[in-house]
């Protein structure tokens, strides 16, 4: 997969924080979670938070979903530009990605909540977005939507804080792969039910 990147922000829009060199790492773990676990993409309807370079929404699009990409509005000029580098040369199965901005806990209720798979790789780093994320993951999966979250685990963002406490007070966490070289967690959530 080709991927470019700029010296891009993600975060909601009141907070800007540059994006780790090695986000793509982590989208990579998620990719290869799907693909190890034989997880099924095609016919599904797919939005990736924060998708910096795109790169597990522009795998999902090549294996047959419908993506919507999503970041704050300075990073989807990138998006775009990953988007056209990556079509296939038969074209892509469904449609190609739509690219749209999206500001946690702002403007998440300009979406609709008839997603199959929301998808997150490296945005758990900024506790301050923590309630904003949960409420636009709530919106999201309001028809049952599942999450898929890949990260890296670091204390000193409180990412940990993330999955324990911000995340289970609205969703059922499930911590599906672990891998303790890379300490990276890669966890799938679902809308409780019961409130």
């Amino acid at each position: 997969m080709k991927t470019t990147r700029s010296p891009q922000m993600t975060g909601c829009s009141r907070t800007r924080f540059p994006r780790s060199p090695c986000t793509v790492c982590w989208a990579l773990h998620l990719c290869r979670y799907f693909g190890e676990q034989s997880v099924q993409l095609a016919g599904k309807r797919v939005i990736e938070l924060g998708a910096g370079t795109g790169v597990v929404g522009i795998l999902a699009a090549r294996l047959g979903a419908e993506v919507t990409l999503t970041d704050l509005p300075l990073a989807l000029s990138q998006l775009e530009v990953n988007v056209s580098a990556n079509m296939p040369s038969s074209g892509w199965p469904s449609s190609p990605p739509s690219v749209l901005p999206l500001s946690w806990g702002e403007d998440h209720m300009n979406f609709p909540s008839d997603w199959d798979l929301v998808l997150c790789a490296d945005i758990i780093y900024l506790p301050e977005t923590y309630p904003l994320l949960v409420e636009t993951l709530t919106h999201l999966c309001k028809n049952g939507a599942s999450v898929y979250l890949s990260s890296k685990m670091r204390k000193e963002h409180e990412t940990p804080s993330f999955y324990e406490e911000h995340l289970p007070s609205r969703f059922n966490v499930e911590l599906v792969h672990r891998d303790d070289k890379q300490n990276n967690n890669i966890y799938k959530a679902s809308l409780r039910t019961d409130q």
